[in-house]
């Protein structure tokens, strides 16, 4: 024993300067690698780095700068294995994780580089490129509200990062997220009270949602900061009139008009909002000055028509509309207005000539199909009137309009009985409390000699208009039929007019 112990002491002796020696020249190849790599010399520092791992295999920053060598020569599995080794050999190796997180987005292999991330957050929660990366990794795999978290979570760990709130901000709007569009919004503001961009996004947001109060708040911080002007004053009266404040509506809009007096669009929307309004003596004499100064604008005549379509005198915007539709051929609302105005006042002729040309302006302009199918109706020309309700009905099945007046065209004349219920049916279906409607029903299962189903769709179209005298007729027509055949009598069941 006592010659063996001075041996091994010696062996170990031996072996720790061994390995110290070995550590000194594995030094050595990491220094000429790390060197290598300055230059760009990738390969040869990849020999220098498999000989310092030869010589210390359990140094993790080794293979990590080998793992970044193979990187950059396009090695992605060797790249791979040596990051992995490394944070086997040290799990808190922070520059293998992330080269391991940004070789897995490069394969694009989106869930294990989110595990990555998602490890080094843990670390580091604070980190703005774990969290922005983490942001984008979600955005790829379109987490939206994963993606928005994360910048948010980027700006509240520094303020200074506002491209994390753009980028919240537009992920939001683009998916139509506008309730956290709003609130990234406010968070701006917060920042930075004057940004006129965020100012008008918020403003259009709310207008969207239909917090008008708040979006009148938006409009009344840019005229502070922008001063006013026609547009922003035109802005707040519609606001305040969605709001129900009428009065306020007309102030701004009379104040807009002090500072600027012959301002179309001020002269305009006050003649609009005096209409909405039903002062229409005020709105008369306003709409003088867009005549007067903007004879070329067709908003002046189509204004004048409104105000005497809404005194029920069509033969006044006819004079209106009809002395100046030659300056206007391709005004689609010159043309409707007065066509219109014809069909009240019963000239059919003129009426089809202009809803026609209106119909060719616009082609999609519902309003006007309904109003022509009415005129065809009325004109006898039933081929034209029903190739209109059918395109209409084939168009939006939800026009019940089209279906009930299709019906009340079809058992006017007596055709297609059954079609004409299924009709009204729908029409029935799609608003069940139309007086209309329930007459249109009622009147067809009449024409079908079901008179106690008849009776019972007109009584409850006049309890819901009462004033009806159409409505009322039909009702006393059909009871008065009813009564002679309860008496047994034979009665000639009229037409009706």
């Amino acid at each position: 024993m006592k010659i063996k112990i001075p041996i091994i002491l010696l062996y170990i002796s031996v072996l720790f300067a061994s390995s110290e020696q070995d550590k000194e020249i594995a030094l050595h190849h990491f220094m000429q690698g790390e060197f290598l790599m300055n230059q760009g010399n990738y390969a040869l520092a990849v020999l220098e780095f498999q000989d310092a791992i030869s010589l210390d295999p359990n140094a993790a920053t080794i293979h990590v700068s080998i793992a970044d060598a193979y990187r950059r020569l396009g090695k992605g599995k060797r790249t791979e294995n040596h990051l992995k080794i490394a944070l086997d050999l040290d799990p808190d190796e922070t520059e293998a994780r992330e080269m391991l997180g940004q070789l897995y987005i490069s394969q694009n292999k989106i869930i294990d580089a989110k595990i990555i991330f998602e490890a080094l957050i843990k670390l580091d929660p604070n980190n703005l490129d774990y969290l922005f990366t983490l942001a984008d990794l979600a955005r790829v795999q379109k987490d939206w509200d994963s993606s928005i978290e994360y910048y948010l979570e980027g700006y509240r760990a520094n303020s200074l990062a506002i491209n994390g709130l753009e980028q919240a901000l537009q992920i939001s709007l683009t998916t139509n997220n506008f309730e956290k569009a709003e609130e990234i919004c406010e968070l701006f503001l917060e920042d930075d009270p004057q940004n006129i961009k965020i100012i008008e996004t918020l403003r259009d947001l709310t207008i969207f949602s239909k917090k008008y109060d708040i979006a009148l708040d938006m409009v009344n911080r840019i005229e502070k900061i922008q001063g006013t002007s026609a547009e922003l004053s035109i802005q707040k009266s519609a606001l305040h009139e969605e709001l129900n404040q009428n009065n306020e509506a007309l102030t701004v809009m009379y104040t807009a008009l002090e500072n600027d007096s012959i301002n179309i669009m001020v002269l305009h929307r006050l003649v609009s909002l005096l209409l909405d309004q039903e002062k229409n003596e005020k709105a008369t004499l306003i709409n003088q000055k867009i005549i007067k100064h903007f004879p070329d604008d067709s908003r002046g005549y189509i204004n004048d028509a409104v105000i005497a379509m809404s005194n029920q005198k069509p033969e006044e915007a006819i004079l209106a509309l009809s002395a100046h539709v030659g300056k206007f051929p391709q005004d689609f609302t010159v043309q409707y207005l007065l066509g219109t105005a014809y069909y009240q006042f019963k000239d059919y002729g003129n009426a089809e000539i202009y809803l026609s040309q209106a119909l060719t302006i616009f082609p999609d302009s519902r309003n006007t199909k309904h109003n022509l199918a009415m005129i065809y109706d009325t004109t006898k020309e039933w081929v034209k009137s029903d190739k209109l309700y059918m395109d209409l009905i084939a168009t939006d099945s939800t026009d019940a309009q089209a279906f009930n007046n299709y019906a009340y065209s079809l058992i006017e004349r007596g055709e297609d009985v059954e079609f004409s219920l299924e009709l009204a049916k729908q029409a029935i279906r799609l608003v069940p409390d139309s007086a209309p409607y329930l007459d249109t029903i009622g009147w067809i299962y009449f024409k079908m000699d079901q008179i106690d189903e008849a009776i019972k769709y007109i009584q409850n179209s006049l309890n819901i208009d009462s004033e009806n005298s159409t409505i009322q007729d039909h009702l006393d027509y059909i009871l008065k039929i009813k009564a002679e055949l309860d008496t047994h009598k034979d009665p000639q069941v009229e037409k009706r007019d």
